[in-house]
Order: structure tokens, then sequence, then C-alpha cells
């Protein structure tokens, strides 16, 4: 559509009514007004001067941001931008009258300014130390360089400082004060060490800065080698480990220590050696890692670790076997249970013994699978009996133990339970077959002589009478006996004794005695709980009791031929035999 001029003149009115009710609306700013405190009002060079401009203000209502810069010392060049904080601080570091000034100034570009005067004379401040250390780390033939070069005074040059050094942070300073402001020192020791400079300036104002430096062993430049021979080991050989190549090429004569770890298991498994040979040998197949570690005549140490790669062999087994009783006579048909062999590569059952029962180079027997064996001995004496094991890989082992033969011709046996891993010696006298040692079951209420295992071993246990009854008070009660025996009572010892007469038994019955009881003299524990008189007396539990809380026992002492009834408390610790049903 054509627009003619006509058209225009109403919009043109429209425009010229706005633009003058824009003038009508239009305000006027005014400029602000500038103010500010300074605190404190006169100082020193050293003084942090404070200035506040929080009074200044706009004058205008519609002022909303104020800006502020400052000018320090009225040299027509301002020190600062515009910013729109009111609070600023300064330092004078030369003293003189001063006449800082402010400007304030709005958003319409209207400023104010105001100045006040300050006197500034002459302080004095403490040094700003810095220094730095050149290696941070290193090691005891490393000498490290100490920098304070980059230490500032506010009223002083470098040349005119002193600085003096403590090397370990003890309060102690090692060096006296000198101008120069950089030294080396190399430490004696391994450790962190806080080192301290202590700065001083010509009017005896001093400052202090610490830092720590690394000293280690560590060369990592020392050059650990070895080698090892085999070149394809297994487990069965022996590996030579040759460190004599190992060198330092920064000192052709440096010379080591060796030690060494065979399992990188972070422990070594030798001391530092002189001789950069070893032998050793590998039971774990597969890739073992070496580590060697190489210490020089001044303490500084590397390492370095190879891969052994051990191969499968057959080990030699081990030989191990016991006899159900070490003590017997001409009757006696010793056990020996070789069930304890074992080998890395076979099982049990695989391999075979054999047996010299008298050691005297000739085997007694051929190679069998089977583990166990008897023999009957035709003279007295002591006998050292040997067994050999054969693996399936054709290696073998040897042990021995001694067995001990009487010339007693009572009858003897042996009472063998597996299960709990005890054998006992037995021997008939007269129509009764008796244990030929003393009892040495498990039990809460079981000791042994003065805490000692080993004692229980040889003169077995010592029990309270409830323990060894095992909770029953019943005269022949089987207690702790293996099955088939009992606690023998008073009537059964009695009879034991008659056997060979009250005043010759104890000779009879006792280590040497013709009998084969082998009694030992294994001593008591008090009712305190003591262990006393072993090697003089020993007293055995009957299954007879007493009256009130006491039951009888039977005595023999060292010194007395005769035997003894006692009846006593049942928490004295006394040996026990078992007699057979």
């Amino acid at each position: 559509m054509k627009i003619t001029p006509f058209r225009y003149i109403p919009l043109l009115v429209l425009a010229l009514t706005v633009l003058v009710q824009c003038d009508k609306d239009e305000v006027n700013s005014t400029a602000p007004l500038a103010s500010f405190k300074l605190s404190p009002s006169s100082g020193l060079t050293t003084t942090t001067f404070q200035f506040d401009a929080s009074a200044s203000k706009a004058t205008s209502a519609g002022d909303t941001l104020l800006f502020i810069r400052w000018d320090w010392d009225r040299d027509e060049i301002w020190d600062t931008g515009f910013s729109r904080s009111r609070l600023f601080t300064h330092r004078y570091y030369k003293p003189g009258s001063y006449n800082p000034r402010m400007e304030i100034r709005n958003e319409a570009g209207l400023s104010d300014t105001i100045e006040l005067p300050v006197e500034v004379a002459r302080g004095y401040s403490a040094p700003q130390p810095s220094f730095t250390i050149s290696p941070a780390s290193g090691n005891l033939r490393v000498e490290f360089v100490f920098d304070a070069g980059q230490t500032k005074d506010d009223e002083d040059s470098l040349n005119t400082l002193k600085f003096r050094w403590d090397w370990d942070g003890n309060g102690v300073y090692d060096t006296e004060y000198s101008d120069q402001p950089l030294i080396k020192h190399m430490f004696s020791a391994p450790g962190l060490y806080n080192t301290t400079v202590e700065v001083a300036d010509p009017k005896g104002l001093t400052a202090k800065l610490m830092k720590s430096a690394l000293v280690s062993t560590s060369n990592p430049n020392l050059v650990p080698r070895f080698t090892y021979t085999p070149e394809n080991p297994n487990t069965s050989d022996l590996v030579l480990l040759d460190a004599s190549s190992s060198y330092d090429p920064d000192n052709a004569g440096n010379t080591f220590l060796y030690r060494w770890d065979f399992e990188d298991d972070d422990t070594f498994d030798t001391e530092y050696l002189s001789n950069p040979v070893v032998s050793h040998t590998f039971n774990t197949e597969g890739n073992n890692t070496v580590v060697l570690e190489i210490k020089d005549q001044w303490g500084l140490v590397n390492q370095a670790s190879i891969v052994v790669y051990i191969a499968h062999s057959n080990r030699k087994p081990t030989a191990a076997f016991f006899s159900g009783c070490e003590y017997g006579n001409l009757t006696t048909n010793f056990y020996f249970n070789a069930s304890q062999t074992s080998d890395n590569e076979d099982w049990a059952d695989l391999m075979k013994v054999r047996w010299d029962f008298d050691s005297d180079g000739n085997w007694d027997t051929e190679y069998n699978k089977i583990k166990t064996a008897y023999h009957l001995y035709g003279t007295p004496g002591t006998f050292k009996v040997r067994m050999q094991v054969l693996d399936s890989g054709g290696l073998t082992d040897t042990t021995s133990l001694n067995v001990y033969v009487s010339s007693g011709t009572n009858e003897t046996g042996l009472i063998l339970d597996e299960t709990k891993g005890i054998y006992y010696g037995t021997v008939k006298i007269g129509t009764q077959w008796w244990m030929s040692e003393n009892l040495n079951e498990t039990s809460s209420g079981k000791f042994c002589y003065s805490g000692r295992n080993s004692n229980c071993e040889t003169y077995g246990g010592l029990y309270t009478w409830t323990a060894v009854m095992n909770g029953t008070t019943s005269e022949k009660a089987q207690g702790l006996c293996p099955s088939g025996w009992h606690i023998p009572s008073l009537t059964e010892w009695t009879k034991l004794i008659d056997f060979y007469g009250e005043t010759l038994a104890k000779g009879h019955l006792e280590v040497g005695g013709d009998s084969d009881f082998r009694m030992l003299l294994a001593g008591q524990r008090s009712t305190g709980g003591s262990s006393e008189m072993m090697n003089q007396v020993t007293n055995f539990w009957t299954s007879t009791k007493s009256s009130g809380e006491n039951s009888f026992a039977i005595s023999f002492q060292k010194d007395q031929a005769n035997y003894f009834k006692l009846n006593l408390s049942r928490s004295y610790g006394f040996s026990v035999r078992c007699v057979k049903e």
C-alpha cells in the first residue's frame, strides 16, 4: 500500500511527545564526596598504614556505584586503578613527608579528591630469608648447595647481611656468621635434615628460615650385576650366584659388599658378604625373583633383580620313624613305625622302606611299601636301628634311633593307640599285665614337672586323682587308661609288690631292675602347684578312694627299700600306671 506524506504527520507528533517526556524524567548527577582516615597518622618505614575511605559518599540519589584510586606519594601518578574497595594498606619504605591522595568517581565520571599529610621516619625491619637447596635430595657423597642469595632486607643490601647455618635443625649453629650467602655441605649419615639459616642485618636484627634436605644411602649410579649357574637350574640344583661383575662407573676402584634376597619378599636372606659368590637351592618351581644389593665403601647402596626360572626335579624323601617302646627285654617284639616319612613328589604308600635293626651295615629286610616292622633281639644291649626310605625316582634318605634291651625275662607287649598317637610298652609280672611307662594321656588335670613338656615325654604326666579317674570314683575305673586297661586298685598294687616282697619290690621295679617295669623317680606336684622331689620320690595313684576327699597312693622313695601307702588329698599331682583288665 502506498503511504502519502500526510500519513507521516501523526507518527512525527508521537515521537516528539516521547522525547519531551524523557527530558522531563532526566536527573542531573553531582560529584561524590571524598573522605578517608589514615591510621596511624604517622609512622616508620616499617609501618603498614591503614587507609579507610568508608566515609566517602555519593551526593546524588542515583549514584549506586562509586570507584576509588590512590596516589600514595602525590607524584601525580596514580598507584592503583579504580576499585570499589574502601579499605587499603600501604607501606612507605623511605622516610619523608608524604601527602597521599585519593580520588572517588561515580558512573557519570564526576569525581572528588582529597589528600592528607603523613610523616614517615626511618624504621628498621628484620631480613627476609630465602634460600634454595640443590639438589633437594641426595646421598652421602652428594655436596648439597645452599644458596640464600635471594634473601631481602627493606633497609640493607645483600652484601651487608650475615648468614649462619644449622644443618640438622637442633638449634645449635654449625657455622659462624659469614657474608657469603652460598655454602656447600655433605652430610655424614642418612636422614631428613631440617636445615636452618639465620640472617642478621647491620642493626643486629635477625630472622630464620628452615627447609628440609633428604639424605639417603641410595646411589643409582652403582651397577649391581650378577649371573647364575647352571643355566637351567631345577629344584635339586645348588645354584651359584656371582655378583663379581658389579661396578661403579664413576670410580673404578670402588669396593663392595653383597647381600641377597632369594624370594623377593623384602627380607634379605644373607648379611652383607665380602664374597660376591653365594650358593642357594630353590625349592619353589617356576619364576623366582632374586634381588642383589651392593654397598660400597662409603655405605651407598643400589639394587638389581633378575628372574631365575627353576624347573621341577625329584627331591629326595625325608626319613622318619619311631619305636613303640624304646625299652624292652629279650621277649620284647619291638615295634617300629615309619609312617611319618614324607616326600615332595610321592604319596606315602608309593615309598618303600628297609630296616637294619642292629646297624651292622647289613640291611635285615628288603624294600617294602609296608611302613611298620617288628623285631626280637637275641642279646641284651643298646642297638641303633636304621631305616632307609626309597622314593619312586630312586632317591633315598636314612635315619636312626636307639633301643635298649635288658636281660629280663618277663613277657612284654605293646599298646598301640594310633588314633591318639600314643604307644605304651607293657610287661607281665606274675599274672598281671602292667604298662612299663607312666601314663602321658592329655587331660586338663595333667601337669608336666616344672611346666616342661620334655619332662612329660620322659617321666609321663602328673595327674590329680579326679583328672585321672576321668570323672568317676569307682574302683578299677578305666579313667584315662587305654581301652581294656584301668587305674589299678590299692589291692592290685599290693599284689604286684607282694610278688617280689615288700623290701625287694623297689629294686626289681625301678629302672635297671629285672622286672622291666622301669619305675622312675618322677617327683610330684604339691597341692599348691609347685613341682618337687624329682629323683627323690615317685607316687602312683590307685583307684581306691579313702574317707572325705582323700584317696590312696603307693609311694617309693630313693633311700628307702620299703614302699609306703599314702592317704592324701586328691589335688596332689602323682604319676599313674595302668593295669590290664
